[in-house]
């Protein structure tokens, strides 16, 4: 599957790849609207390449013109859809704006994990099965893992953090934490009242790290 596939979106014609005209784009779309609602719905193993012609008022073949398979469609998802999402998370955090700077952090990655809870649902599901998911969900954690471990290594050496700490372990741990809260918070177990609201989560995960790092307000 070539990137301009993954990204622009091609239809197939025989052995051609095409370009996507106006209507062609349109309906790409309501393929992919339809796709993410069936499988955020059913999960990735129990939605088929037809459930989603049926989901979308288009045919099977009309379908595999844009998509080769499910792997295909949940790619094009997971990468326009919630790794977009997650790359706007903010990753910049200076130990020096303290517990504030490191709550604003975190509500902006719990936001983003919150608004796309049903495709991170299946995203979780997919990874055991497609290693080219696999792949980008390890280099999206570790966007957010490296600049926790190089901050937490400026502030460990200045004295802002615990001197200490092994700033590798420690924002792996740190933010291990927050993604499996995440999960079990918004997709795999939620409240019975709900989950809660990004900033709330965030603060109480904000006051957690803090304490573990040894962080000043």
């Amino acid at each position: 599957m070539t990137d301009a596939y993954v990204d622009e979106g091609l239809r197939r014609d025989g052995h051609q790849e095409l370009p996507l005209g106006p209507r062609a784009r349109q309906t790409r779309a309501t393929i992919l609207k339809a796709a993410a609602d069936a499988f955020g719905a059913n999960g990735y193993a129990s939605t088929t390449m037809a459930d989603v012609a049926t989901a979308s008022g288009v045919s099977l073949g009309t379908v595999y013109q844009y998509f080769r398979d499910r792997a295909d469609l949940i790619s094009v998802l997971v990468r326009g859809r919630v790794a977009k999402r997650m790359n706007q998370a903010e990753v910049g955090w200076k130990t020096q704006d303290g517990v504030a700077g490191l709550e604003r952090l975190l509500t902006n990655f719990v936001a983003a994990y919150a608004e796309v809870a049903p495709l991170a649902a299946v995203w979780e599901e997919v990874v055991h099965v497609e290693p080219a998911l696999a792949d980008l969900r390890r280099r999206l954690g570790r966007q957010l893992t490296d600049a926790v471990a190089r901050e937490l290594g400026r502030a460990a050496k200045a004295g802002a953090v615990r001197s200490n700490l092994d700033p590798d372990i420690t924002a792996r741990a740190l933010t291990a934490m927050v993604d499996r809260f995440c999960f079990v918070t918004y997709v795999f177990d939620p409240p019975e009242a709900g989950p809660p609201a990004p900033s709330t989560a965030a603060r109480e995960l904000a006051t957690l790290w803090a304490d573990a790092i040894g962080l000043r307000n």
